[in-house]
C-alpha cells in the first residue's frame, strides 16, 4: 500500500495532454522488487553518480525513494522525481534510509 511524502513545494509534471501539479508523492517501499532495487543502480550509473556504501549513501537512499515513487505510480518518473526541492529530497532520502537500513537516531548511535 503506498503512502505519501507531503511536498513543501509543489512539483509540476509535465503531462502529454496536461500538466499536473502534485502537493504529495506516492511512495511504495513495500511493493517494491529486487529488479525495482537493481534498477536504482542502472539509472545511478546512468546518471554518473557512483554508489559508494548504500548504508550511508544519500544519493542512494534518494533515488531508491524515487523508484518507490514510480512503484506506486507508473504516470511519474524518476525525472519528475529529481526535480523535486532540495528539502523534500532530503526528507526522501530519510524514509528510504529507514525503511532499507536504519533511522537517524539508529545513525547517531552507530557514528558516537
Amino acid at each position: 500500500m503506498a503512502e505519501v511524502l507531503k511536498l513543501s513545494k509543489p512539483l509540476k509534471i509535465f503531462g502529454a495532454n496536461e500538466d499536473i501539479e502534485l502537493s504529495e508523492l506516492p511512495y511504495d517501499f513495500e511493493n517494491m522488487t529486487a529488479k525495482d532495487k537493481i534498477n536504482v543502480g542502472k539509472k545511478m550509473k546512468a546518471a554518473g553518480i557512483p554508489t559508494i556504501m548504500e548504508e550511508m549513501d544519500s544519493d542512494y537512499h534518494f533515488y531508491l525513494f524515487a523508484e518507490a515513487v514510480c512503484v506506486a505510480d507508473r504516470s511519474i518518473s524518476t525525472d519528475d522525481v529529481l526535480r523535486i526541492s532540495a528539502k523534500d529530497a532530503q526528507k526522501a532520502s530519510n524514509l528510504a534510509r529507514s525503511f532499507f537500513f536504519f533511522s537517524l537516531g539508529e545513525l547517531s548511535q552507530m557514528m558516537q
